[in-house]
C-alpha cells in the first residue's frame, strides 16, 4: 500500500521525484559555489511546474530537453546562480563528469565457484541462468565476440561520432563477466571463462566515448531510454559501472534522481561503489569516497573482494581500493554487499588496439599462440557486474521487485569476519562502510525462495538507512547507528540487529570533518579529524541499545522501510551476533590488490 501511494504521488506530481519540499525553488548545488563566477559551463536545470524559466533574460543558453523533462542548459556559472533564484526554477546542477576506468602473470580468478560454492555447475556455463532477463549496461559499449554471440539483443550508442562498439574495452569485460559463454576458452585455457548468467541478455547501452568519459546528461538519456523501453526488451535491471564523486544530496543530484526513477519503474539498479578507497586527500582513510550515483538509497551497491585466485571463500580478502561509505553529505551506510572484483579473467574488447597499454590491463595469452581473447582488469565495476548477474538469475527464477532482490542478497550475504589487517600501507577493516552486508552469495540466495524471513511485501522498499551519532556507551566510547527514519519512516531497525560500530581510541582514523561536516554528538563534542573508529560487540547485547534510541520522524517521506520489522527479518539479527564479525586475524591480503583499475 505504501509503495503504490508513492507512486500514485509521483504519477500526480505532488511528489518532486524525491520527496516534497525536498528541492525547494531558489536552490543549486553548492559545487557552483566552489567555482569561478566567468566559467562557462553546462548545467541541468530541473523545472518548477511546466513554465519554461526566461534563460535568455539570465544570459544562459538552452541546449536540449532531457528525457527526464529537465534542461541541459550553458551558460557562466555567476548566470546559472542568478537563474537558480526564479520561481520556475527548482534546482540547478552542474552538468558533471563521469568516468568508468577499470596486473603479475595472470591466474585465473575463480570467480563462479566464489559466488556459487555449491552449485556442481559453476565450472561450466549454466545457460539456464538468467534466462530471458534483460540487462541494461550503460558503459562503454561492447564489441561482439564468439563468447557474446547471441547475448547482445539491442546496441545503441548516446556518445556523439562513436557507434556502440567498445573502443575503450571496459564494457565488453563486464559483458562477459554477466553473459559470457566461454567459448573461446572451451580447450586450453584450464577452465571455462564465462559469466554467472548466460542466459541473459544485454541490452547494450554506450555512453563513455573511446576514453571512457561521459557526463551527467549522457548517462541520464542512456538510464531514461531503458526505463521507457524496458517492456520491449524485458529490461530488469540496469548495471552502472562508471561514477563521479558527491557535489550535492542525492535528493537533487541529477545522477541520483536518474537511477531513482529507474527503481520505481521497477528495474533493478546496480551500481559500482568506487575506487577510491585509498584516497586520503580529505583526511578520511577511504571513508566516505562512496562515488555518485552509488549514494542512492535505493540502489544495490557494491564494493570489491578479491578471491586470491582460489575457490574457496574462507582465504578471500577486502581490497584496499574498494570506495567505503558512509556516503558525503547524507551519511548513507553504502556499499550494501561485496563481490568478487579483484583480477578478474573476462572478454577481451578487439576494438582496442591499444587495451594492452592502457594501466591496470593485463592480457591473458592464448595457449595456441594468435590474439587474445580476454583481459583481466580489478575494480568495483566487476564486482557490480557480477552482483548484476546474480540479480538476473534471480529474476530469471523469480518474480520480485527490485527492493525484494536488493533484500534478498543483503540477507543471505556470506558474513565476513571483522578482521584487521593491512597491505601497502593501508588499514582495512570489515566494518559495514567498507563490506556492507557481507559477501555475494548466489547460491544461498537462490536456496531460500518463497521464504518469508528472506523477503519483503512487495509494496515496501529496501531503501539503505543512513549513519547517525547515537551518543557514547558506558566506557565514553562515541557510537554510530544507523536510522532509516531519515527517509521518512517510523519503522525503524529492531533491537536485535547489530548493524553498526563503536569508537576505540586505538583503531583506524576514518572520521573527520570532511565525512560528517558540523554533526554533533550527543555530548556536543563536534567530529574532526582526531576522531577514530573501530567496532565491537560486547557480551550478549550490542552497544546500540533497544529500539527506542532510534526515535522517528514526523514527516511520512517518501521511503517506507522494512529494516526493522522482525515479520520481515525474523527473530535474529541480519548482521548476526560477535560471530558474523568474528575476531582479528593477523596476516595481509594478496598483493595482487592493485587497485588499478576504477569502477
Amino acid at each position: 500500500m505504501i509503495r503504490k501511494q508513492f507512486f500514485r504521488a509521483i504519477r500526480s506530481g505532488s511528489l518532486l521525484l524525491v520527496a516534497a519540499g525536498l528541492a525547494s525553488a531558489g536552490t543549486y548545488s553548492p559545487e557552483l559555489d566552489r567555482l569561478s563566477p566567468a566559467q562557462l559551463i553546462k548545467i541541468i536545470v530541473k523545472r518548477s511546474g511546466n513554465t519554461v524559466p526566461n534563460y535568455s533574460s539570465q544570459g544562459i543558453q538552452k541546449l536540449r530537453i532531457l528525457t527526464s523533462g529537465d534542461d541541459l542548459c550553458q551558460g557562466t556559472v555567476s548566470a546559472a546562480i542568478r537563474l537558480s533564484s526564479q520561481s520556475t526554477v527548482n534546482h540547478v546542477s552542474v552538468n558533471q563528469l563521469v568516468q568508468g576506468t577499470g596486473s603479475a602473470k595472470p591466474v585465473y580468478d575463480f570467480m563462479p565457484q566464489t559466488v556459487q560454492p555449491k552449485s556442481p555447475l559453476a565450472d561450466y556455463p549454466n545457460f539456464g541462468q538468467g534466462v530471458g532477463i534483460g540487462v541494461a549496461l550503460i558503459d562503454s559499449g561492447v564489441t561482439p565476440n564468439l563468447d557474446l554471440a547471441g547475448s547482445i539483443s539491442y546496441s545503441q550508442s548516446f556518445v556523439t561520432g562513436e557507434d556502440a562498439n567498445d573502443y575503450y574495452g571496459h564494457g565488453t569485460h563486464l559483458a562477459g563477466l554477466i553473459v559470457g559463454r566461454g567459448v573461446n576458452s572451451l580447450f586450453g585455457y584450464g577452465k571455462i571463462i564465462h559469466g554467472l548468467a548466460p542466459g541473459a541478455r544485454i541490452i547494450n547501452l554506450k555512453v563513455l566515448d573511446r576514453t571512457g568519459q561521459s557526463d551527467d546528461a549522457t548517462v541520464i538519456s542512456a538510464i531514461d531510454w531503458a526505463i521507457t523501453n524496458r517492456a520491449a526488451h524485458n529490461i530488469r535491471v540496469i548495471n552502472l559501472a562508471l561514477g563521479r564523486p558527491v557535489y550535492e544530496s542525492w535528493k537533487t543530484d541529477p545522477l541520483g534522481l536518474a537511477v531513482q526513477r529507474a527503481w520505481l519503474a521497477g528495474l533493478t539498479v546496480v551500481v559500482a561503489s568506487g575506487n577510491a578507497g585509498r584516497d586520503n586527500s580529505a583526511g578520511t582513510k577511504g571513508y566516505a569516497t562512496v562515488a555518485s550515483p552509488a549514494n542512492h538509497p535505493l540502489v544495490i551497491t557494491v564494493g570489491a573482494m578479491n578471491t586470491e585466485r582460489t575457490e574457496q571463500r574462507t582465504d578471500d580478502l577486502m581490497t584496499t581500493y574498494s570506495s567505503r561509505g558512509p556516503s558525503l553529505l547524507d551519511h548513507v551506510a553504502k556499499p550494501d554487499l561485496v563481490a568478487p572484483g579483484n583480477r578478474l579473467w573476462s572478454t577481451l574488447s578487439t576494438s582496442n588496439p591499444f587495451l594492452s597499454t592502457q594501466p591496470g590491463v593485463t592480457l591473458v595469452a592464448n595457449p595456441f599462440g594468435g590474439a587474445p581473447k580476454y583481459m583481466e582488469l580489478s575494480g568495483t565495476s566487476g564486482a557490480a557486474a557480477v552482483t548484476s548477474a546474480a540479480v538476473a538469475t534471480l529474476l530469471g527464477q523469480e518474480s520480485l521487485t527490485p527492493d525484494q532482490v536488493k533484500a534478498r542478497l543483503m540477507k543471505t550475504a556470506y558474513k565476513l569476519k571483522r578482521d584487521r589487517y593491512s597491505v601497502a600501507g593501508f588499514t582495512l577493516i570489515n566494518d559495514i562502510f567498507t563490506v556492507g552486508a557481507g559477501y555475494l552469495d548466489l547460491d544461498a540466495a537462490l536456496a531460500v525462495r518463497g521464504q518469508r524471513k528472506f523477503t519483503i511485501p512487495a509494496n515496501m522498499n529496501a531503501a539503505t538507512p543512513a549513519a547517525k551519532i547515537l551518543g557514547k556507551d558506558k566506557k565514553g566510547r562515541l557510537v554510530i547507528g544507523l536510522d532509516s527514519t531519515v527517509w521518512g519512516s517510523s519503522t525503524v531497525w529492531g533491537s536485535s540487529t547489530v548493524w553498526g560500530s563503536v569508537i576505540e581510541a586505538d583503531s583506524t582514523v576514518w572520521g573527520s570533518s570532511t565525512v560528517w561536516g558540523s554533526v554533533i554528538d550527543a555530548d556536543s563534542t563536534v567530529w574532526g579529524s582526531s576522531t577514530v573508529w573501530g567496532s565491537v560487540v560486547e557480551g550478549e547485547s550490542t552497544v546500540w541499545g533497544s529500539s527506542t534510541v532510534w526515535g522517528s520522524f514526523d514527516d511520512p517521506g517518501p521511503f517506507s522501510t522494512v529494516w526493522g520489522s522482525s515479520t520481515v527479518w525474523g527473530s535474529s539479527t541480519v548482521w548476526g551476533s560477535s560471530t558474523v564479525w568474528g575476531s582479528i586475524l593477523s596476516g595481509d591480503p594478496d598483493t595482487g590488490d592493485n587497485g588499478n583499475s576504477g569502477n
